[in-house]
C-alpha cells in the first residue's frame, strides 16, 4: 500500500512538471485541448485516517432476484421526479429501511400512521406502481452483444419509410447531436445518403453502416415529443417507433460482430446507441455494457490520441468524440449502479475535441486553429471537461474516507476548477441564444454538482456539525442546482433538449433540501427551497411545511421497506450486527427556535491541539455526558447522510446519551459494532474530519457578499440566471 502511494506521488509530481515545462511551448490548439481538471492541483493533501459506518459496505451480495424484474429492481422506487435504491456513492446500504424507521420513530402526530405499502409481491406484473420503471428506462437486449441465435433477421423489418427516416435523422441533427455530438455532421449526412442510394439499388449496407444510421434514427426518436409523431408521423405511436428503431439497432450491431470488430464506426454506433438509455434510469446491464465496450474501445487504440497514429483531422476528432462520450458514460453507470469508473485518467492520453464547427474539418488536411467563440463543439468539450473533474472527485472522495486528502485540499480543488472554467468558456456563451443559454445552465449545474459530491456525508451530523459556512455552500449549490434542472426541463427555449435532462441530474439533491428546511424551517432561503421541493414531489401547496415534511419522510420509509424486502440483499456480517441508535435523539416535536439559532452560541472552549476553526462555529464536544446548555431539541431527529446521482441516503446521528434516555441502547452498540458516525473501537466521530479544515483558505475560496453578509456563490442572486421561473 505504501509503494502504491508513492508511486501515486511520483506520477503527480511528474505531471505538473510535465505541464510547467509545456506551458511555454505548447500551441494555441494544445492549450484549449488540455482537461483543465488535470491542472488542478492538490496542494493540501495530508495523510489521514477515517473509517466507514458500521451500516456502510462497499459491496453486498444478491439472493435470487424477483421472477422476471432483476433489472427492473435495480432502479429502486419513485418518489415524484426522484429514484432511490441501496447504492449511495458507490456505497451501499443494505438497511435504509430500518434506519428511516427508527429516526422517524415518535415524529407522527398522535393517531396518524404512515402509509402501508403491499411488502409481498410475487412477480413483475405485479410490482407496485413506485417500483416500475419509468418511461426513460430501456434495457438494452443481450442478443446484440452475444450474437443472434439463427439467421438475423433482414433489416428491411425495421426501416421506416423514407419520409419517416428523413425526419427522424432531422430530429437527431436538431435535438441530439447539437448537446451529445458523437459524430461530425457532414459525415453523418453523406453516410445516411450513401445508406439510401444502397437500399434503392437493392443492395444491403455494410453492417456497420446500418448499425450508425439506425443507431442516429432511434436516438431522433427518442427525444422526439408525441405531439410531433402523432402530426409528422402518423402511422404509429412514438413507443412503437422507439421499440422497432431500438430492435434494428441491436440486429445491426450484432451484424457488425460488436464484440469481435475493430471498425470505429461500429463503436460509434454503440455509443450513440447508448447515449439516450443511459439517462434518469440506469441499471446493471447498462454498467455491464458500458464496461465492456471501454475494453473494447482500448482493443481499437481509441484511449490513444489519433494524432499519435498520423490520422486525419476529421478522423482524429471523431476518435475523441467517441472516447470521451465513452468516459462520460462510465461515470454515469458507475454513480447509478457502481461499483467504481472503469476509466483511469492515466491510462489515456486522447485529447479533447478542438473547439471549432463541424463545416471547419470536412476538408482538412491539418487541425484547425481552435476558435474563441462559440461552436458546435463548445458544449460537448464544456461537457468532457466537468465530467473529467468528477472522475477526480469520485477519486478524492475514497481518499477522504481513508484520510489520505482533506476537505480543505477537495474544495480548493474544486475552486480553482470553476475558475478556469468560467475563466475559459464564459466569455464564449450569449445567453441570448437559446443554446447558448442551455449550455451555460448545463455548464453551472454540473460544476454546482461538484460541492454537493464532496460536502453531503457530513451535512446534519449531531456529533460533528458542518460548520454553518460549509453548510450554506451545499444548501446553496444544492438549491440552484435544482432550480437551473427545473429551467432546463420547463423552458420552451429549450424544449428540443429537455429529453435529455436524466443525463446530467436526476433531482436527489432536493431530499438534502427537504432535510435542510425540516430542521432549519426559519432559514433565509426556505421559501426558495420549497418552491424546489413542490416541483420535485409535487406537493399540496396548502399543507404546511411540517406536515409536507413528515408526509414525504414516512412516504420514504414505506417505500424502502418495500424495496429492501424485494432486492433480497445481504451485507457483510458486520453490517448484519449494527444496532441503529433508537434512542439517539429523544422527542417528536419539530424543530425549535433554539435548533434555528444553534450556529450563534457562543464557541465552547476547545484544547490547544485543536485547529484554528471557523469564527462562530462550535466544534463538536467529546462524547460522553450531556451538556447541561444544549436543549434536548438541538438533537435532530434523523440525518441525511448522503446523496449521489439516482440515490440518496437517511440515517442517524452518533448515538449520545441524553437526558431521559435508555442507556441499554448504548449497551447494545458496545458488542463489537458502533453507532454510525464513530469510528470502531475508540468512539472518535467520522465528522473529525472537519478539525483538519484550513478556514483561512476556505474563508477566501467563499467570501461573503458584502451587500448582504450571505455566502457569495456566483449565479444565486442573479434573478435571470438561478432562478428558474416555472411558477410564474
Amino acid at each position: 500500500m505504501r509503494l502504491a502511494e508513492i508511486k501515486e506521488k511520483q506520477g503527480t509530481l511528474e505531471r505538473e512538471l510535465e505541464r510547467d515545462v509545456a506551458k511555454s511551448t505548447t500551441s494555441k490548439n494544445t492549450l484549449q485541448q488540455r482537461i483543465l481538471a488535470d491542472d488542478i492541483s492538490g496542494d493540501y493533501d495530508e495523510d489521514r485516517d477515517l473509517e466507514a459506518t458500521p451500516l456502510v459496505a462497499l459491496d453486498v451480495t444478491y439472493e435470487d432476484d424477483v421472477e422476471g424484474a432483476g433489472d427492473m429492481i435495480d432502479l429502486g422506487i419513485q418518489i415524484g421526479k426522484m429514484r432511490i435504491t441501496e447504492r449511495i456513492g458507490g456505497l451501499s446500504r443494505p438497511r435504509i429501511s430500518e434506519e428511516i424507521s427508527a429516526g422517524l420513530a415518535g415524529s407522527q402526530p398522535p393517531g396518524s400512521q404512515p402509509p402501508q405499502y403491499q411488502v409481498q409481491t410475487p412477480g413483475v406484473d405485479d410490482l407496485p406502481d413506485f417500483l416500475k420503471p419509468g418511461d426513460q428506462y430501456m434495457v438494452p437486449a443481450g442478443g446484440f452483444f452475444f450474437g443472434q441465435i439463427g439467421e438475423p433477421p433482414s433489416i428491411l423489418q425495421f426501416l421506416p419509410y423514407r419520409g419517416a427516416a428523413d425526419r427522424l435523422m432531422k430530429q437527431y441533427f436538431i435535438a441530439v447531436h447539437p448537446i451529445a455530438p458523437c459524430s461530425h455532421r457532414p459525415s453523418l449526412e453523406a453516410t445516411y445518403a450513401s445508406f439510401w442510394e444502397e437500399i434503392n439499388a437493392g443492395f444491403e449496407p455494410r453492417p456497420s453502416l446500418q448499425a450508425i444510421i439506425f443507431a442516429a434514427m432511434f436516438s431522433g426518436a427518442i427525444s422526439i415529443d408525441e405531439i410531433t409523431v402523432f402530426q409528422e408521423l402518423v402511422a404509429y405511436p412514438r413507443s412503437n417507433w422507439v421499440a422497432t428503431l431500438k430492435m434494428g439497432t441491436e440486429t445491426a450491431l450484432s451484424k457488425a460482430n460488436f464484440l469481435r470488430t475493430t471498425k470505429v464506426e461500429t463503436m460509434q454506433a454503440f455509443i450513440i446507441y447508448m447515449l439516450p438509455l443511459c439517462r434518469g434510469e440506469v441499471s446493471r446491464a447498462h454498467s455491464v455494457l458500458v464496461g465492456a465496450a471501454v475494453r473494447m474501445a482500448e482493443c481499437m487504440g481509441l484511449h490513444r490520441d489519433g494524432e499519435a497514429y498520423g490520422l486525419t483531422p476529421l478522423e482524429t476528432h471523431v476518435r475523441r468524440l467517441i472516447w470521451h462520450q465513452l468516459c462520460f458514460l462510465d461515470i454515469r453507470t458507475c454513480e447509478a449502479q457502481g461499483p467504481r469508473p472503469v476509466i483511469r485518467r492515466d491510462d489515456y492520453d486522447t485529447k479533447l475535441p478542438i473547439n471549432c464547427n463541424d463545416d471547419d474539418l470536412t476538408h482538412a488536411v491539418t487541425p484547425p486553429e481552435s476558435a474563441d467563440v462559440w461552436t458546435t463543439n463548445t458544449i460537448a468539450l464544456i461537457r468532457f471537461e466537468i465530467n473529467e473533474m468528477m472522475r477526480i472527485i469520485w477519486i478524492d472522495r475514497r481518499r477522504l474516507e481513508t484520510r489520505r486528502t482533506t476537505l480543505t485540499s477537495v474544495l480548493t480543488k474544486i475552486e480553482n476548477f470553476r475558475r478556469k472554467m468560467s475563466e475559459k468558456y464564459d466569455h464564449l456563451l450569449d445567453v441570448s441564444q437559446p443554446i447558448q443559454r442551455y449550455t451555460k445552465c448545463v455548464m453551472y449545474l454540473l460544476t454546482y454538482r461538484l460541492h454537493v459530491m464532496v460536502l453531503h456525508p457530513y451535512h446534519t451530523n449531531a456529533a460533528n456539525p458542518m460548520p454553518p459556512r460549509l453548510n450554506q455552500l451545499l444548501i446553496t449549490s444544492g438549491i440552484l442546482i435544482v432550480e437551473l434542472a427545473i429551467q432546463l426541463e420547463t423552458n420552451p427555449n429549450f424544449q428540443e433538449w429537455a429529453w435529455y435532462l436524466g443525463a446530467y441530474f436526476q433531482y436527489q439533491v432536493a431530499l438534502l433540501l427537504a432535510t435542510e428546511v425540516y430542521f432549519r424551517p426559519q432559514s433565509r432561503e426556505a421559501d426558495r427551497i420549497w418552491s424546489c421541493l413542490d416541483y420535485v414531489f409535487s406537493l399540496d401547496r396548502r399543507l404546511p411545511p411540517e406536515a409536507k415534511a413528515i408526509q414525504l419522510l414516512s412516504e420514504i420509509q414505506g417505500k424502502t421497506a418495500v424495496y429492501m424486502r424485494m432486492r433480497k440483499m445481504r451485507g457483510p456480517m458486520s453490517v448484519s450486527r449494527a444496532v441503529p441508535g433508537k434512542n439517539a435523539v429523544i422527542g417528536t416535536a419539530a424543530p425549535t427556535p433554539a435548533m434555528q439559532n444553534q450556529t450563534q452560541q457562543p464557541p465552547v472552549p476547545a484544547p490547544q491541539d485543536v485547529p484554528k476553526v471557523e469564527p462562530g462555529y462550535s466544534p463538536p464536544l467529546p462524547s460522553g455526558p450531556p451538556v447541561p446548555s444544549a436543549p434536548p431539541a438541538s438533537l435532530p431527529q434523523m440525518v441525511f447522510a448522503g446523496v449521489s446521482d439516482g440515490q440518496a441516503l437517511w440515517s442517524l446521528p452518533p448515538n449520545q446519551t441524553s437526558p431521559g434516555s435508555d442507556s441499554s441502547s448504548n449497551e447494545q452498540v458496545g458488542q463489537g459494532v458502533t453507532t454510525p458516525g464513530l469510528r470502531a473501537g475508540t468512539g472518535i466521530a467520522q465528522g473529525n474530519i472537519m478539525d483538519t479544515i484550513d478556514w483561512d483558505t476556505i474563508n477566501s475560496l467563499f467570501p461573503n457578499d458584502p451587500h448582504t453578509g450571505w455566502l457569495s456563490i456566483q449565479g444565486f442572486h442573479d434573478p435571470s440566471f438561478g432562478i428558474a421561473g416555472w411558477a410564474a
